[in-house]
């Protein structure tokens, strides 16, 4: 008894297969996969269709497949990376494309790499800091522009700084609290 049971369970299991492979039709031919190639079925976790031919990956560079977590194609040219740089792959996580060559950072100043995270371009310059006061660099963090001034503070009154929390600006002149009366 047991047996028949066992028989009938793959029975369904079969079944149940075959009848997701004829769910799928390419040209008038039962397939299997979840997309189409012409007349072949694919699967799409694993293939591409590249001009009319199944093949390894999950885009196509020309007729060439390859997977975007590792590569990408930059003129017709399967390389490493996530972006191009001419012809060149890099990883944008770590370096930039500046005026068609490969710099260290995630932005420009000029044709050289920097990290926004601890430096500015100023005036063509690169500064340490997150902003620029002219051609200098400050953190916004602590410091502000006041009239070109880098000063203490997250507000300007005049060409002074000072910090919002505690303080505020009355007519020009810096109070304490939050209410100039």
């Amino acid at each position: 008894m047991n047996f028949q049971v066992i028989l009938f369970g793959v029975f369904l299991l079969l079944l149940t297969k075959l009848q997701f492979y004829e769910a799928l039709t390419c040209n008038g031919i039962n397939v299997a996969g979840n997309a189409c190639c012409g007349s072949q079925g694919y699967y799409t976790s694993s293939n591409a269709c590249c001009n009319g031919l199944i093949v390894v990956g999950n885009a196509c560079c020309g007729s060439q497949g390859y997977y975007t977590s590792s590569y990408t194609c930059c003129n017709g040219l399967i390389v490493v990376g996530n972006a191009c740089c001419g012809s060149q792959g890099y990883t944008t996580s770590s370096y930039t494309c500046c005026n068609g060559l490969i710099k260290a950072g995630n932005a420009c100043c000029g044709s050289q790499g920097y990290s926004t995270s601890s430096y500015a371009c100023c005036n063509g310059l690169i500064v340490a800091g997150n902003a620029c006061c002219g051609s200098q660099g400050y953190s916004t963090s602590s410091y502000t522009c006041c009239n070109g001034l880098i000063v203490a503070g997250n507000a300007c009154c005049g060409s002074q700084g000072y910090s919002t929390s505690s303080y505020t600006c009355c007519n020009g002149l810096i109070k304490a609290g939050n209410a100039c009366c």
